[in-house]
């Protein structure tokens, strides 16, 4: 009997024990402070309308629990929950000072005892301006004053839309400073890292526009923003008044950074080329997050601890499909995914903490309260290198296919060479032919010339009148053809002989073959002021004198036959010109005045071989320019021959001159 009341009363013990946390005693703060989850004990406020006097009330007393966690962590719970814990200062007065490291609170009321009774209030969290805070701090502080002798018991209300967890630590007013100094420390070199590598990626992305840059810069900008916002810092120093957005912040900042980061690998990673079926996934996931972000910055639909609960949830899902594509990049041989492998990985890892910490699934501690900075921290420098992978990758490729272009420009030179070898034999074998062909064909044209007029002068007067005209058709028609002969063996001369280079007086020229062609020609020519050139002064020559010699057969019926010699400088070529106001030609045949053989008037009318404009053609060409002709019949024609800009070397003389026959 005595055995069962000793365990009753064993049992009663540990159960005042559960209902009672340990007194914290001031004489045990350590200098980095005391962690007091394990010290509180809890009740939630389902009804969310109790006061201090209810929580606090002797008659009707609530039943509170013992917290087991060094930080109470109650999940996504909307409802009000009350802590309370005791501390007993000692025989000394202490100064002391309480900080719950959880910025995105946003009710956080602390009710210390007041020795005449009731309490003092003390309001913090993100419903209220930043200037109204008991300390401005990025996490909620409070200073505490207690008298030496009895244990105090303090109250504190806490309430929050997002993740309600409470860490609770408690220091000396003297080593409040340096802990929080060295904090701010550690963050100043984690976000100088962040802005470090935006700025940097965002230069690249300025430099080579290449979209992947883009997407990385917005992810690693909002995301480094969102853990600022998460932090407090953004509340602090960028919206200390705009309390609706820094209510509202974390979350658009956090759907915009799993935004870009889907984007961001779904470029890197070409899932629409290397895993077509995941990346349609991928695309349908972006377009939710997209509508998310959208929500979050509104706050329409979806409140921001909703916003919040369902990044919670969908984040680690966007994170293992992306997973899943690179997983799939690696396999097709896609060397610069082994980074964004073990980027994405270690950032998975450390979101699923954080999200199983948000649902109080694990506890909060170090790892699952920091794990996202040290996952981000990890990611960039390791998306970085991936990065740098890619560019080497498609550096590589860029030399690879520049080797392909070579060989194959190589091959095409070769092969235009060998082609250029065969034309050119085949063109040499086809001159000399034409030249033999034409030289072989002189002499018989000569002795059928020959013999035709001996026909004449010795059997004349035996030939009647039709006789006569056919001799007489003999003749003409082989010397036409001598005609025709001599200028076929000049054509192929020009394609023989390589231009010579000197400069060349294209006025001296001109003036030349009108000393030679206007004598005995009731003809007016004008000459305006012709450019120096560069070029084979005996072939110029020819160019001019065939031109020229056109003009006056054409123009021989004329009223006043009137010649113009002219030139024009243009921005790439110089252009030179002969005009009359002779019999012209329809425009339509224009292109073949300049082919061998080739006539618009009849051999009776004016007289030619059809082998000048040839020539012409010829010559220009083998100097790099080009030639024209334009007409209207019966209203003159101007022909035209443009040499390279390249080759004009001087000034132009200012001297303009008029011939007449």
């Amino acid at each position: 009997m005595k055995r069962l009341l000793a365990m009753l009363a064993m049992f009663c013990a540990s159960v005042g024990a559960l209902a009672n946390p340990p007194t914290i005693r001031v004489d045990a703060l350590a200098p980095g402070g005391m962690v007091i989850g394990r010290s509180v004990s809890c009740v939630k406020d389902t009804a969310g309308n109790l006061t201090i006097n209810d929580v606090t009330s002797k008659v009707s007393p609530l039943e509170f629990s013992v917290s087991d966690q060094d930080s109470p962590n109650f999940g996504y719970d909307k409802a009000p929950h009350w802590l309370r814990f005791t501390i007993d200062p000692g025989a000394r007065d202490a100064e002391l000072v309480l900080e719950v490291g959880q910025p995105s609170l946003d009710t956080v009321e602390l009710y210390s005892p007041r020795a005449a009774g009731g309490f003092d209030v003390q309001a913090a969290g993100d419903q209220i301006a930043w200037d109204a805070r008991p300390v401005a701090h990025r996490n909620h502080v409070f200073r505490l004053a207690i008298n030496a002798g009895a244990p105090a018991t303090y109250y504190l209300r806490v309430a929050s839309a997002g993740a309600l967890i409470v860490p609770l630590t408690l220091y000396s007013a003297a080593d409040f400073a340096p802990h929080d100094r060295d904090m701010q420390l550690l963050f100043g070199l984690f976000y100088g890292l962040i802005i470090a590598m935006f700025l940097y990626n965002l230069f690249i992305f300025l430099s080579l526009r290449d979209r992947v840059y883009l997407w990385y810069v917005g992810y690693v900008g909002n995301l480094g923003l969102g853990l600022f916002a998460l932090d407090g810092f953004a509340f602090e120093y960028l919206w200390p008044r705009q309390v609706w957005w820094a209510n509202h912040a974390l979350g658009t900042l956090l759907a915009a950074a799993l935004f870009f980061a889907c984007l961001f690998g779904r470029e890197f990673l070409n899932s629409r080329r290397l895993a077509p079926q995941a990346d349609r996934l991928l695309a349908g996931f972006i377009w939710v997050v997209g509508a998310v972000t959208i929500c979050a910055a509104t706050g329409f639909v979806l409140e921001y601890g909703a916003v919040l609960r369902v990044l919670s949830a969908i984040g680690p899902l966007g994170a293992f499909l992306t997973l899943w594509i690179g997983i799939k990049a690696i396999l097709r041989g896609y060397r610069p995914a082994r980074y964004f492998l073990l980027a994405w990985g270690a950032l998975l890892v450390f979101v699923t903490i954080g999200a199983m910490r948000n649902f109080a699934i694990l506890p909060a501690n170090f790892m699952t309260t920091f794990g996202l900075h040290i996952g981000l921290g990890l990611d960039v420098i390791l998306l970085s290198m991936a990065l740098a992978a890619r560019i080497r990758s498609m550096q590589g490729q860029v030399i690879d296919a520049q080797g392909q272009l070579i060989d194959a420009a190589q091959e095409h030179r070769a092969s235009l060479e060998a082609r250029a070898r065969e034309l050119g034999a085949a063109n040499n074998e086809l001159e000399s032919f034409s030249h033999t062909v034409a030289h072989d064909l002189r002499a018989p044209l000569r002795a059928i010339d020959g013999f035709a007029n001996l026909l004449v002068l010795e059997h004349g007067k035996d030939l009647d009148g039709t006789g006569r005209r056919d001799v007489a058709a003999i003749s003409r028609n082989a010397r036409r053809m001598a005609l025709l002969v001599d200028g076929l063996l000049e054509f192929s001369r020009l394609g023989r002989v390589a231009p010579g280079n000197q400069v060349v007086d294209m006025r001296a020229l001109v003036e030349s073959v009108l000393e030679d062609l206007i004598a005995g020609q009731d003809v007016a020519v004008r000459i305006g002021e012709l450019r120096d050139v560069t070029g084979d002064a005996l072939l110029l020559r020819q160019v001019w004198a065939n031109l020229i010699d056109n003009a006056f057969k054409f123009s021989r019926r004329s009223q006043s036959p009137a010649i113009d010699v002219d030139c024009e400088v243009g921005d790439t070529e110089v252009v030179f010109s002969v005009s009359d106001n002779g019999a012209g030609f329809d425009p339509l045949y224009a292109d073949k005045l300049f082919g061998m053989f080739q006539r618009l008037h009849a051999v009776d009318d004016f007289p030619g071989n059809g082998v000048g404009l040839a020539i012409v053609r010829r010559i220009v060409e083998r100097h790099g320019g080009r030639v024209a002709a334009a007409a209207n019949p019966g209203g003159g024609a101007r022909f035209t021959f443009a040499l390279p800009r390249a080759r004009l070397v001087m000034p132009a003389r200012s001297r303009q001159s008029q011939f007449t026959g």
